[in-house]
Order: C-alpha cells, then structure tokens, then sequence
C-alpha cells in the first residue's frame, strides 16, 4: 500500500495542473484515476472532492493577488452551490453506482465538448452585464453534480461566467477556481462525516495539487486559451472516458 502515496501524487499534480490552466477539469481526471486505484465509487467521489477543493483554494488565493477572482459571481455562485452539493450527496444514495458511472461518462463527453467550443469565445472583457439570476441557477446544478459525482464544476463555472458577466478568460477561470474551492470542500467535509479515507491517499492527492495548481497558475499567465482549451478536451476524452468505461464494464459485468 506505501504505493498508493506516489500514484495519489501523481493524480494530484494532474488535477492541480489543469485546474490551474483552464479553472477546471480537474475532477473530471481524477475520479476516473482514483477508480483504477480499485476504490469504491463513492469513496473516490469524495476524496477527489478534497483534492480539488484543496488545489483549487491554493490556486485561487493566488490569483486573488493578481486581482482576478471577482467576489460578486463567488457570492452568487456558492450560495446556491452549497445546497446543491448537500442534494447530490443525497441523492448519491439512492441512485446505483452503475448510473452514476454511466451519467459521469456522458458528463465527461459533453465537457470535453463544450471545453472544444469554448476556445473559440473571446478573452477580454465585454460589454455584458452581470446576469445574477442564471448564475444562481448555474451555481445549484454545479452544486448537484459536485455532491453527486465529485465534479468540481469548473466546466459549467467558466463558461456561464464568460456567457452571464463581463470577465475574461483569465478572470473567469480564476473565479471559477474560487467557487470550486468552496463548493468542493463543503462537500468533502460532508463525506468525511461518514467515512475514513486513507492518510496516505489523501496526503499525496493534497500534496500533488498544491504543486500542480501552483504550476498550471503559472503556465496560465503564458499560454495562449484556445490551444489550451482543445488540448485539453482530448485529453479529457482519452484519459477520463477510458478509465469511466473500464470501471462501467466491470459494473456491468
């Protein structure tokens, strides 16, 4: 089992690196990842919500000194985000882990989708006012998803803040960060309350991301958006999906 630390480190410097770069996704690789680890589903759920909590708070004290995270869309975001983990939580157990693996794989399909689209969308600010109402309502879904399969959101986060504010890329993806932070760790805190992962794991995971969000931060401020945004949606689509499908025919069979 001691090489359980270095795979967790190797999973958090994934996650923490694509969080850091596109303000999300990084979920979206580690649930599948900590599945190959041969753990139950819902403990990998809430332990990538831990793990993406922690990077994404590290990241975004970090762009918060650059001036990038924006409260109001933190505010409007996180108040409905809160409940919304709490429902996925419960609704996680009613639902059977063979449709959450088979929503997760359609989850990770449309994301790798719309991360394709969204290198096309402009990366300064514009005109458009800040939209209270569909940010609200976006923040209850991601709260959802988060609870229910440890996404962090950041997939839904980034563009609705591009499509309902005036931010840029760069300070969407920070802001998105900072919700995440909040969203994901309340939901962690929420699974520990009934469960006792490993120290081991949960070290390396932690100690990945922090590093892994400290670099992708630092990439993001050099590296152009729309290459980014594509490489990134292959990659979701060839590492994620691959691993969700392996583990959904092991379900299934």
């Amino acid at each position: 089992m001691d090489s359980i630390i270095y795979e967790a480190l190797g999973i958090g410097l994934l996650l923490g690196t694509l969080l850091g770069l596109t303000g999300a996704g990084g979920s979206l690789v580690a649930l599948p990842l900590l599945l190959s680890l041969h753990l139950p589903l819902r403990d990998a759920i809430g332990v990538s919500l831990g793990a993406v909590g922690l990077s994404a708070l590290i990241g975004a004290l970090g762009r918060w000194r650059s001036g990038d995270v924006h409260i109001t869309p933190v505010i409007l975001l996180t108040i409905s985000g809160l409940p919304g983990s709490w429902i996925g939580q419960q609704l996680g157990q009613w639902i059977s882990e063979f449709w959450l693996v088979l929503g997760f794989c359609a989850l990770v399909l449309w994301s790798a989708w719309r991360m394709w689209n969204n290198a096309s969308l402009p990366e300064v600010a514009d005109k458009r006012s800040l939209n209270r109402g569909m940010l609200i309502f976006i923040g209850l879904w991601v709260g959802v998803l988060s609870g229910l399969m440890g996404v962090g959101g950041g997939f839904l986060i980034v563009p609705a803040l591009l499509w309902f504010s005036p931010l840029s890329m760069l300070a969407a993806t920070a802001t998105s960060m900072a919700v995440i932070a909040i969203v994901s760790s309340a939901g962690f805190f929420i699974y520990l309350s009934t469960a006792q992962p490993q120290l081991q794991l949960l070290t390396g995971l932690g100690a990945g991301g922090v590093i892994g969000v400290l670099i992708g931060n630092r990439l993001a401020q050099h590296l152009g958006g729309p290459v980014l945004q594509r490489i990134f949606a292959i990659m979701l689509l060839s590492v994620s999906l691959s691993l969700a499908a392996q583990k959904l025919f092991h379900i299934s069979g």
